[in-house]
């Protein structure tokens, strides 16, 4: 039946009953963009955490670039005959690394 034609009453409760249907559809809604925001919290922390691994790592490499680079520099000396006549071509010198601070026990 037409809401126009029904008697203001029963016309008032059907609104109430749409308004209702509404409000739970809303609810719904809210619940649901509540976990994805939860899950997109837990998604950025772990960025946080990753970024700040790699920040890490990028800080090194200033001086992994720098080792390598002085670990090639007894290189220099050689020619390009030196690496096809000899049996072992050059190798970069050797790098070691040892800790310099005491271990916790």
């Amino acid at each position: 039946m037409e809401k126009s034609k029904l008697n203001p009453i029963t016309r008032r409760i059907e609104d109430k009953k749409d308004e209702l249907a509404k409000l739970i559809q809303v609810k719904e809604y809210s619940e649901v963009l509540g976990n994805q925001l939860e899950l997109l919290q837990e998604k950025l922390s772990t960025m946080a955490d990753g970024t700040e691994a790699l920040s890490l790592v990028l800080s090194n490499w200033d001086s992994i670039i720098q080792s390598v680079s002085l670990a090639s520099m007894g290189l220099m000396k050689y020619s390009e005959n030196d690496y096809e006549n000899e049996e072992e071509p050059p190798l970069p010198e050797t790098l070691v690394r040892m800790r310099l601070e005491p271990e916790d026990e």
